[in-house]
């Protein structure tokens, strides 16, 4: 019997129980883009100002000048406005911000402590088998992975853009790429794909912050 790697059958796991349990999860598994908003609710988020919350993180402050750039280039306006790390979803679902930023892994803890402690046991043991000299961990599909079940956690209010290439927070034992969250309705086909350009355009490297 031809043995299928373990980060392989956790994805099609994850994913058949996603699609099991709603259309969000199953959106998760496919593209965090699918789900549809209504065309009225996108003509009234045209032309509002942005208002993107940045925690006072090294890696977020350096990663305003990339999503303000793209925002600008399809003529968003944007404001850059303070937010604690614990406030960041509690003000996105109140409706004073538009966007937020995280990293998967952080983000999953914080909307699903016990499946994010589940994914955590799930991708220690993909790493213990690959020190003892099975399949190498596939980073990227643990990205997507973890994404996909971060995405499933979101209030039907939210959705998230792609995972970036980027790794933004320090714990390892997830990973941790960066990740934007927003309000439905208030994000149109262009804003996406701006969030998306930085999510495949900014590298670990750049949002490394140095040792003093």
């Amino acid at each position: 019997m031809q043995r299928i790697p373990r980060t392989r059958a956790v994805a099609a796991v994850l994913c058949a129980g996603m699609a099991a349990g709603s259309a969000l999860g199953l959106a998760g598994c496919t593209s965090g883009e699918s789900t549809r908003v209504a065309a009225p609710a996108l003509d009234a988020a045209e032309g509002r100002t942005l208002e993107l919350g940045v925690t006072s993180d090294p890696v977020q402050q350096r990663l305003v000048e990339s999503y303000t750039s793209e925002f600008e280039a399809v003529d968003r306006e944007v404001s850059v406005d303070d937010v604690e790390q614990d406030e960041r979803l509690p003000r996105l679902l109140g409706g004073e911000l538009t966007v937020v930023l995280g990293c998967v892994g952080e983000l999953l803890d914080e909307l699903d402590p016990v499946k994010g402690q589940e994914m955590r046991e799930m991708y220690a043991e993909a790493q213990d088998e690959a020190d003892s000299g099975g399949d190498p961990v596939d980073t990227s599909q643990w990205r997507d992975i973890v994404h996909s079940t971060m995405f499933s956690a979101l209030p039907t209010e939210l959705q998230a853009s792609d995972p970036g290439e980027a790794v933004g927070c320090s714990d390892e034992s997830l990973p941790q790429n960066i990740v934007a969250v927003y309000r439905k309705g208030e994000l149109d086909r262009p804003d996406k794909k701006a969030l998306n350009n930085v999510a495949g355009g900014v590298t670990s490297d750049e949002v490394a912050i140095e040792d003093d």
